[in-house]
């Protein structure tokens, strides 16, 4: 009885979702249009829908970005001066200020305190300011300091920089500070997908970065899971920031950042 309602709990709550019944609403409306071009265009409209919010597109998108960059073990990676976190794993305009609320990208400084702990690195880098077009008084490397701080990263181990607003700016910024520094040696630690633009950035500063990729979004298609072949917002959101980055990389490229 348990099985059978553990079933019947994962069917039914598919109509609990918004997009599973819009496309329930979509084969009802292509049913009673009758004029055929409008038909057609109902359908190309609810066709880029479901494809851009399926497992299939979104998989293949973010695949593309990830492959030359599989995962690397914190035993594998060699001993480096600091480490460079990119940010882009917390909320600047969350409503909750007393403390760092983390997004999906939260890997990005978890696994940069591994490497820490593990004694990979002697110092951590935390880039990032505020990537908002309208809104820039809380800056992503201010609200981190605490969180390292109450992780067991030593004060006198974390460096913020707070200026950029984006990937290219990450580099140059950082730079300047590892020049100052004058450290020799760095690993780069950001999401899986954003590794290949990252990278270029970096090494186009002439910054030889050791690159350490985490927060993989790639998902395992044989698995054989039911929620697969379902629409879903999540699929829709992976879908969204691999395009966005597909771009981001394409005009970095034509900008010469990379």
């Amino acid at each position: 009885m348990d099985s059978l309602f553990f079933i019947f709990s994962k069917v039914l709550t598919i109509f609990l979702y918004p997009l599973p019944v819009f496309f329930l609403f979509c084969i009802y409306l292509l049913f009673r249009i009758k004029q055929g071009k409008t038909k057609f265009l109902f359908f190309l409209i609810c066709l880029f829908l479901y494809l851009s919010s399926s497992s299939y597109v979104a998989n293949a998108l973010v695949t593309g970005l990830e492959k030359d960059y599989p995962p690397v073990s914190l035993e594998e990676v060699p001993k480096a001066e600091v480490a460079i976190v990119l940010g882009g794993m917390i909320q600047t305009i969350s409503s909750v200020k007393a403390r760092p609320e983390l997004s999906d990208s939260a890997d990005r400084i978890t696994d940069a305190i591994r490497l820490y702990r593990a004694g990979k690195v002697k110092k951590i880098l935390f880039t990032g300011g505020s990537g908002l077009l309208l809104s820039d008084e809380y800056r992503e490397a201010n609200l981190a300091k605490s969180l390292l701080i109450d992780l067991g990263v030593k004060e006198s181990d974390i460096i913020l920089e707070n200026n950029s607003r984006n990937t290219y700016e990450n580099a140059v910024e950082t730079k300047k500070i590892i020049e100052e520094k004058n450290f020799q040696s760095y690993i780069l630690v950001t999401s899986a997908f954003h590794m290949k633009r990252s990278v270029g950035c970096f090494r186009k500063q002439n910054l030889e970065v050791i690159p350490f990729p985490t927060d993989y979004r790639s998902f395992q298609m044989d698995s054989g899971a039911f929620e697969l072949y379902l629409p879903s917002a999540g699929y829709l959101d992976t879908t969204t920031f691999a395009i966005k980055e597909w771009v981001g990389y394409w005009v970095y490229r034509a900008k010469s950042y990379l």
